[in-house]
């Protein structure tokens, strides 16, 4: 999984491998080592509520999506999930597709094809 937070902005881009297990309510978790401390984002599912839920406790960055919208967008061509356009933060969860182009030691492996075939 991959984060890129741009001011209220987070996206976050996720494998094959982890679209399945947020489609079989597991959570997916990684951790950034800066020596003094560590910062860590997960995204899980949840139940019920709203379609997305947000928090920042402990350096950890914590998204949940409703479990059936988890398990709708995991088994089919949807692309991503987001929050209102106007929430705080603005949060975008998407499929993590190949590159057009090759960059060298980068891992693709487990991504999704791209769709588009020119950048």
């Amino acid at each position: 999984m991959k984060i890129r937070i741009l001011g209220h902005r987070v996206r976050l881009r996720l494998t094959q491998s982890e679209v399945e297990k947020i489609g079989l309510n597991e959570s997916v978790t990684e951790h950034t080592n800066f020596g003094v401390g560590q910062l860590t984002y997960t995204l899980e599912t949840h139940a019920e509520g709203p379609s997305v839920l947000t928090s920042f406790e402990d350096s950890t960055i914590r998204i949940s999506v409703l479990q059936t919208e988890a398990k709708t967008w995991a088994d089919s061509d949807q692309v991503g999930i987001q929050t209102p356009s106007d929430a705080r933060p603005f949060v975008l969860i998407e499929k993590d597709f190949k590159c057009l182009t090759v960059r060298e030691g980068e891992d693709e492996s487990d991504m999704y094809l791209n769709p588009n075939t020119v950048c």
